[in-house]
């Protein structure tokens, strides 16, 4: 759970600035392993074979990139 001041004070960012902590915070855990369970490998392994099955049910990082683009403007 955030802490409510924490929360407060992001919401007062500006989405740039919290883009920017994303990418902070991103960069804080990239050294640290991530625990996957067995379900979430499943998961993982279950949505890979749909997307393998119908790629159109997914976006390519250039169509990502420009939704989340159109998302900001």
């Amino acid at each position: 759970m955030v802490n409510p001041a924490l929360q407060s004070a992001i919401e007062a960012m500006s989405l740039d600035e919290r883009l920017e902590l994303v990418a902070y915070i991103e960069s804080t855990v990239e050294s640290v392993p991530i625990e996957v369970t067995e379900e979430q490998r499943t998961m993982i392994r279950s949505r890979a074979a749909e997307l393998r099955a119908d790629p159109s049910i997914g976006l390519t990082w250039d169509e990502l990139k420009a939704r989340l683009a159109a998302r900001r403007a």
